[in-house]
């Protein structure tokens, strides 16, 4: 009996230790479960978050920078040798004074944080950008000032001053840019369930300014109306995706459609180099207010948004992007002397009538020196090349002619086509001594008779038709006189396809611009004469520039008597005095009646600063190029 007591007393014991041993594990598995669910929230929360900072850093990179790009325009001096901080130490080598760059930054960054907190923080509250299906909140802010989204710096943080970083003061060499820098904090936060992640970054905002290039428009006119006087009106069928600018006033019928911002001087008499008028802010309307101009002030139901209806329609433009009716008046350039001083120098400059100026690309075996086929990868030994084919007079009266050929490669070392047939050689071109690297310039003192790419294989397909400009050309044609399109004019690597097409609903579908890296750009640009399409030119013509006229316009030979010829599918922009026709259309089908019809896109790289080469350029400055510098971040888990 004794040992069975025992024995029961043991057996109980060792119960008890492996229920003990049990309950000890089972409340470590659930500890270890527990602690596994809070790596898993915090894992989350800060991937959460990261994805916000790395929001943040795309924002800055792009919707900001075109919003800071208006705020320069508005605010960088147009007069004194610094963007910002007067007009002291111009001298080559100096800098602008800081406490001046500081308190001018502070402006800037006063006006920049309320558009960055609209687009961020719309209606004061915080967007949240987490993913759809995750029941999740994840908001971002950027301080540029003390307060952002109505919430103040996190604590241990601060704002240093704006500064200048570097640049050239203006007067010291062509086109000097300036670099100054906005200090920013940026937070962004991840909450899931009990679970938060606050990431905070510091750095700097950095932002160049330079002379905004002509090329930013896709629409700029001085005069908006046609050069005999006839009033132009932006119809339904007017559908632009870019910047529009007037320095006179504009003509709404119906509801045209604008994704860019609209700008307007209201000068009521534009001269060339000032406003000669009044200056009246406002626009007319079709049938409206007697056909009288209707002031901002008076617009209804507002300035920003008007809408007015009556026998004819309802008149409503829809500005997408804002319009602004007291817009500075921006004079076209007097002279082309920068562009003839350019092509004198690392260009091709030529003094007389250019009767024939063809662009193409072309691939070449360099140990047999045929040309094959351009295809991709480009084999090893052959070599791409941009062809530059002038045949100009060769005396006044231009009896006679001389043809001239000139390539280059990616290294823009130029060469000339020396000999014919088989005794024909490519030597470089050399100035003062010097190889020629070229600088993208082709100049004449006279007119530029026949501008085309490549003739079309089929004249009825564009598509046959190739490339006028190498993927790696940047090339401006620039002429005194009158430039004439007779073909074709097309990158080897366009940004965008399509055009913006109205919906049967009434919206509007953008074209696509999803190849914004694209270097290959041309620009088209007569001073005293006009740049046009001529009257030989194929049907559907496809030319891909920023074409500009600074006393004239652009338009179509004889667009009112030729036959119609389908639509100029343009991607690029215009830049013109006065407004150019290109055709006429039967009102009642909305079809084209002579000439051709409008199928613009416009180059968003020019909203980043890019223009072709030596391009005008006016006396407002913008945003050239913007980067982000992070100092460093700390993290947080709550």
């Amino acid at each position: 009996m004794r040992q069975r007591g025992i024995a029961l007393v043991i057996a109980l014991a060792t119960v008890l230790v492996v229920s003990g041993i049990g309950t000890l594990l089972f409340l470590r598995t659930l500890g270890e479960i527990r602690h596994s669910g809070q790596d898993q929230g915090i894992v989350q929360t800060l991937m959460l978050a990261r994805g916000a900072a790395n929001a943040g850093g795309t924002f800055l990179s792009t919707t900001a920078r075109d919003r800071l790009s208006v705020i320069v325009r508005a605010t960088a001096s147009t007069t004194d040798c610094w963007a910002y901080g007067g007009s002291n130490n111009c001298q080559t080598g100096g800098q602008p004074d800081p406490v001046a760059v500081a308190q001018a930054l502070a402006t800037v960054a006063s006006q920049f944080q309320t558009q960055v907190d609209n687009y961020l923080c719309p209606n004061g509250a915080p967007r949240n950008l987490s993913p759809s299906g995750l029941s999740a909140t994840v908001t971002l802010r950027v301080h540029f000032t003390p307060s952002a989204c109505g919430q103040s710096l996190p604590p241990n943080t601060r704002l240093a001053e704006g500064r200048f970083v570097e640049g050239a003061p203006r007067g010291v060499g062509s086109g000097a840019s300036q670099t100054y820098a906005l200090p920013f904090v940026m937070v962004a936060e991840a909450s899931l369930g009990p679970y938060r992640r606050n990431i905070v970054l510091q750095g700097e905002y950095r932002f160049t300014v330079g002379r905004a290039s002509f090329a930013r428009w896709a629409l700029f006119t001085n005069v908006h109306t046609l050069p005999n006087g006839t009033d132009v009106w932006f119809t339904d069928r007017t559908l632009f995706d870019g910047p529009v600018h007037t320095n006179s006033h504009f003509r709404f019928y119906r509801q045209p459609w604008f994704a860019g911002e609209v700008t307007s001087a209201g000068c009521t008499n534009p001269g060339n180099s000032s406003c000669s008028g009044q200056t009246r802010a406002g626009a007319y309307f079709y049938g409206v207010n007697g056909g009288n101009l209707v002031l901002a002030s008076n617009m209804q139901p507002s300035a920003s948004a008007p809408s007015y209806r009556n026998a004819y329609g309802t008149h409503a433009p829809q500005f997408t992007a804002g319009v602004d009716w007291s817009a500075p008046f921006i004079p076209l350039p007097q002279n082309n002397q920068e562009q003839k001083e350019a092509a004198q120098a690392a260009g091709l400059y030529f003094q007389r009538t250019i009767t024939s100026l063809r662009l193409y690309r072309q691939c070449v075996n360099e140990t047999t020196g045929l040309e094959v086929p351009c295809s991709l990868p480009l084999p090893v030994g052959v070599t791409k090349y941009q062809y530059i084919e002038v045949t100009y007079c060769a005396n006044r009266n231009c009896r006679d002619t001389n043809t001239e050929t000139y390539r280059y490669g990616e290294d823009r070392k130029l060469y000339q086509k020396v000999g014919q047939g088989q005794n024909a050689s490519w030597q470089v071109v050399q100035r003062q001594g010097s190889e020629v690297y070229f600088n993208g310039v082709i100049f004449t003192d006279g007119d530029i008779q026949s501008l085309k790419g490549p003739d079309r294989t089929d004249p009825n397909d564009p598509n046959t038709a190739g490339p006028a400009l190498a993927e790696f050309a940047q090339i401006t044609v620039a002429a005194s006189g009158t430039i004439q399109i007779a073909g074709d004019l097309k990158y080897e690597t366009p940004p965008c396809s399509g055009v913006p097409t109205r919906n049967p609903d009434g919206t509007v579908t953008p074209a696509t611009c999803d190849n914004l890296t694209a270097r290959n750009v041309l620009g088209v640009y007569s001073q005293d004469g006009d740049v046009l399409i001529d009257k030989s030119a194929p049907r559907d013509l496809h030319i891909h520039a920023s074409l500009m006229s600074a006393k004239g316009v652009v338009a179509v030979e004889n667009y009112n008597s030729i036959s119609e010829k389908g639509s100029v599918y343009l991607i690029g922009g215009i830049i013109e005095k006065y407004y150019g026709a290109f055709g006429t259309f039967n009102p009642q089908t909305g079809q084209n009646s002579t000439g051709y019809g409008r199928a613009f896109t416009y180059d968003r790289r020019f909203l980043q600063g890019v223009a072709p080469p030596f391009f005008p350029t006016t006396g407002q400055d913008q945003v050239i190029g913007v980067t982000v510098f992070s100092y460093g971040q700390r993290e947080q888990v709550y």
